[in-house]
């Protein structure tokens, strides 16, 4: 087995998916709605944005992207490992997924084992810190 630091964002997502099989489901459909808490305050996100590495267009674009594969692959996301793992976890896509099981963590149902298991596979440092608020 490789060392932590020898792996990369889709070895991760795969331990953490066969560590934590129960909860993918939670996991999945809480990063469908951070996509649609972005979505529905995209000008507050537009005005506020300060991130320099990305821009807010390519942001947006790992949102839809994400979107379209959560369209397509449906509950296959939650219900097989390497489905979750291989459509959530690769390339810079991945940013917005891991920005997203980061803020999961301060979610009230995220258990304190799967809290350590994401820290310590992704880190704890979210990408984004723009303050969003549900809509209705």
């Amino acid at each position: 087995m490789k060392t932590l630091h020898q792996m990369n964002n889709l070895e991760r997502a795969y331990l953490l998916a066969r560590l934590f099989p129960d909860e993918l489901k939670a996991l999945t459909e809480f990063i469908k709605k951070e996509a649609e808490l972005f979505i529905s305050n995209i000008e507050k996100v537009y005005n506020e944005w300060t991130e320099e590495h990305i821009s807010a267009d390519l942001w947006f674009n790992f949102i839809y992207n994400f979107q379209r594969r959560y369209s397509k692959n449906g509950t296959r996301l939650y219900r097989n490992k390497r489905t979750f793992r291989d459509q959530l976890f690769d390339g810079y896509d991945a940013l917005f997924t891991i920005h997203s099981v980061i803020h999961y963590t301060d979610q009230e149902q995220c258990s304190q084992e799967l809290k350590h298991a994401i820290y310590m596979l992704f880190g704890s440092q979210k990408l984004i810190n723009i303050k969003l608020e549900q809509t209705r």
